[in-house]
């Protein structure tokens, strides 16, 4: 399609002077100006001429706006709908309903997809673990109570419709979330295989979600009720996505869900290759880590060889035929939250007692203390399973604590000074200084996360939700934003670029803006050219900076100067202007 670009002989709308233009698609960079019509670019080079506004881009470096393509922002989107966190550090577009959780369709009951913790304890107690699946009146009542606003869309079409009503200040890119779709159905009779006739009732729904604009389906296999699917189910599912032309992303199947936790984590990434084969699809593996584990923590030799071994697996289906990608998440433990109190790894026991200070109280008590250990070396608390991850106390590092000599140092090291089991010591720890601070540790290691990044198949995804800077649980576990959800991609250029060199800017910038619209088959972003939408990020290299705090991790970046969406400017010295500027960009088929 021929697109019109009529410029007045007298103005542009924006003109961007004398930047180094990083255009996206991998190539050097080079010295131009930028102008902007009508929300897309209409010159590169030396452009002439006047404009409403014109940004003196000397010393900035101007890209296409990154692209996040593992994000969860629609489901906090018409709560923050200006999306400072993403848009504060470059995210012009956002690749929601991933992990298996979509805002809609919705039946008879909401499914919990984890901001809603804060609350949701009014509405459904619980010690151990939430029961995530509960009555769409019962949550209404919640929200209408907590926000002032109710779930008043049932399809996925009406969900969009409410978020264009909204308007938003990032571009939104829909996935229908499989776990989503499974609920509607079988509501809490899910820890079964669906019947035939359920089935064919999520065929239907995935049916309306593609023809409302969903660009494919994701699923969450490691989460409730998705863990409970078998591989024929998702494949009718994924059958349905391809008739559509659309894509599947997998948060893959590790098991640990269902109690059927497998040091060979290989057979998920196989079940997800497997589905791709079946169905001609086109597949985006979600934040990519190890599929092998070995013990105890090896060397640095061996968890390289890990992250190759599971490359490997994913460069022999490509030789195959299948059309598969990843991401990766870039740091070691995760986008979503972090823990950051150590108390709260007691959470059951906080819960049930009812006040940190009743819970020191009852620690010092032998008999309740070994029935927590129990408890917690039986598996009954997620958070802190010692079956499924029994090198715990060597990841859990004290980052706060009133005897400053444990600081740095690790729960195991702490333990094995005092000669305590590591159960004793973290107890005795919050005994010390309830307020004690910890940083829960690696996913991946430092060793294996470059390997990953450099992979030519991989892009960035940073696995987190539109947020303000404000936004906290104050309900136990007292979750707080993971410091991705505001400092992610300047991160990623600072370590990965910058100090480690693992990448060149240009193949950096790529990572996060042609690549990913390449696979979601954008042609008019993620890149730099006329023709193309003006969604663009001018950055100060030399003084991009992140917050990497681990105990107040609601720090914007600093270095990311403007911030453009379909050639509106949201970010303007660093701050937001309030404008809604993004679009529901929906899948043509």
């Amino acid at each position: 399609m021929r697109i019109a670009l009529e410029v007045s002989s007298l103005e542009y709308d924006i003109i961007i002077r004398n930047a180094l233009v990083i255009d996206g698609t991998g190539q050097p960079a080079r010295r131009a100006s930028i102008a902007i019509v009508n929300g897309r670019i209409a010159e590169i080079g030396d452009v002439r001429g006047d404009a409403k506004r014109i940004i003196e881009a000397s010393g900035l470096i101007a890209t296409p706006g990154f692209i996040d393509i593992h994000a969860h922002g629609d489901l906090t989107i018409l709560q923050y709908p200006l999306a400072e966190n993403y848009v504060l550090q470059g995210v012009t577009t956002i690749v929601g309903g991933n992990c298996g959780f979509s805002p809609a369709p919705i039946k008879n009951v909401w499914l919990m997809s984890f901001w809603e913790f804060d609350w949701w304890h009014e509405i459904a107690p619980y010690k151990y673990d939430p029961d995530v699946i509960q009555p769409i009146e019962k949550v209404n009542e919640k929200l209408k109570e907590k926000y002032g606003w109710s779930i008043d869309w049932r399809s996925f079409s009406e969900f969009l419709s409410r978020v264009e009503q909204t308007g938003i200040s990032v571009n939104y890119i829909p996935l229908i979330g499989h776990n989503t779709v499974r609920a509607a159905v079988m509501e809490k009779d899910f820890k079964r295989k669906a019947r035939p006739e359920e089935i064919e009732e999520m065929r239907k729904l995935v049916a309306e979600a593609m023809e409302a604009g969903a660009f494919g389906m994701s699923t969450g296999l490691d989460y409730i009720p998705g863990a409970y699917a078998d591989t024929s189910e998702i494949v009718e599912l994924v059958k349905v996505v391809k008739e559509y032309g659309g894509l599947y992303f997998t948060h893959w199947r590790s098991g640990y869900r269902t109690g059927d936790w497998s040091r060979d984590r290989v057979k998920g990434l196989i079940e997800a290759i497997e589905i791709a084969k079946k169905t001609g699809v086109s597949l985006q593996i979600s934040h990519i880590y190890s599929v092998y584990t070995v013990q105890p923590l090896p060397p640095k030799v061996l968890q390289e060889a890990q992250a190759k071994a599971t490359l490997e697996v994913i460069e022999k289906a490509r030789s195959e035929g299948v059309d598969v990608t990843f991401d990766v998440i870039p740091n070691v433990d995760g986008g979503l939250f972090i823990i950051p109190r150590l108390v709260s790894y007691l959470t059951p026991w906080l819960i049930e007692l009812g006040s940190i200070e009743a819970l020191i109280r009852n620690l010092k008590i032998k008999e309740f203390r070994d029935e927590v250990k129990e408890a917690i070396r039986a598996g009954k608390f997620r958070y802190l399973n010692p079956k499924v991850d029994p090198l715990w106390m060597d990841k859990m590092r004290i980052l706060a604590h009133k005897n400053e000599s444990y600081v740095g140092k690790t729960i195991g090291e702490i333990a094995k000074s005092r000669n305590e089991d590591p159960l004793d010591t973290l107890m005795n720890l919050v005994i010390e200084d309830p307020n004690a601070k910890v940083r829960r540790g690696q996913i991946i290691s430092e060793h294996e996360v470059p390997i990953y990044i450099k992979h030519p198949l991989a892009m960035i995804g940073i696995d987190t939700f539109a947020l303000d800077f404000k936004w906290e649980v104050k309900y136990p576990p007292y979750y707080l934003p993971h410091p991705n959800t505001y400092n992610a991609y300047p991160r990623f250029f600072r370590k990965y670029v910058k100090e480690m060199g693992v990448l060149s800017l240009e193949e950096a910038v790529m990572k996060v803006t042609s690549m990913p619209a390449k696979k979601l088959g954008l042609k008019d972003r993620g890149i730099i050219r006329k023709g193309a939408w003006a969604d663009i990020v001018l950055m100060n290299f030399e003084k991009l900076s992140d917050s990497e705090d681990y105990i107040e991790p609601r720090k914007p970046p600093r270095g990311i100067e403007y911030v453009l969406v379909n050639g509106e400017i949201v970010v303007d010295k660093g701050e937001h202007t309030g404008k809604r500027a993004g679009k529901v960009l929906k899948h043509e088929h």
